[in-house]
């Protein structure tokens, strides 16, 4: 009946280990997912960054020793945030333009859907350019991949991709688990019934953003989206 990823016994367990979300780049999957975040803003040539929800710290910590301008927006104090907010509560009206790039990777789901849009023109307010985010895509997928090794930089990469949605239906939490955690509660993603991916781009589109790019990375599961202003 409930469609919960995590039991709250098991979120306690690694709450009192400290050990939530810890790690998790550690994998090939989500360290992929990190990289793409990283190669994508570093190829841009912006400078100055805000992510909300920077989870680790991870692509922030690497990206300012890299010499990039880079804050975060987080509602938890112990990450250190630059802004110690949510996106919904925050009041844009000092920030207008103030970044070349404003992103969020897998935090806007977080929110329920009638939020998207809003959460999204703030931070588009907040951008001069660039809004880059991902969202889960519930679905089934299949990559056929053939690398061409000559030299230890150049590796040419040649895919055949196809990724199916899910269609299940929207997840399903008991009201005391939603209550106790909040932030681990996924209200929509792409590919489940009422959420297709051409929704979700409409809705985009109706902010004012322009698409400019749209793909997953090796975890399929995250979908990308970069827009401009």
């Amino acid at each position: 009946m409930f469609d919960e990823p995590h039991s709250p016994e098991w979120i306690d367990n690694a709450l009192k280990r400290g050990s939530l979300n810890k790690g998790k780049f550690l994998t090939d999957n989500h360290f992929h997912s990190y990289y793409i975040q990283m190669k994508v803003i570093n190829n841009l040539k912006v400078r100055k960054v805000l992510e909300i929800g920077p989870g680790e710290n991870f692509a922030a910590n690497y990206l300012k020793e890299f010499g990039f301008q880079y804050f975060t927006m987080d509602i938890e104090e112990k990450s250190n945030p630059s802004i110690l907010s949510s996106i919904e509560n925050f009041n844009t009206q000092d920030y207008l333009n103030d970044y070349d790039l404003v992103c969020a990777f897998q935090v806007l789901e977080h929110s329920p859907y009638k939020n998207f849009v809003p959460n999204l023109k703030k931070m588009a307010e907040m951008s001069k350019k660039y809004v880059f985010i991902s969202i889960p895509y519930s679905g089934f997928g299949i990559k056929l991949s053939l690398n061409i090794h000559f030299n230890q930089n150049l590796r040419p990469t040649r895919a055949l991709k196809m990724f199916l949605p899910s269609m299940k239906k929207n997840r399903i939490y008991r009201p005391e688990y939603v209550d106790e955690f909040p932030w681990a509660v996924h209200y929509w993603e792409i590919g489940r019934k009422g959420f297709p991916l051409r929704r979700i781009k409409n809705d985009i589109q109706k902010t004012g953003l322009s698409i400019k790019k749209t793909f997953h990375s090796n975890n399929l599961f995250h979908y990308y989206i970069l827009a401009e202003k």
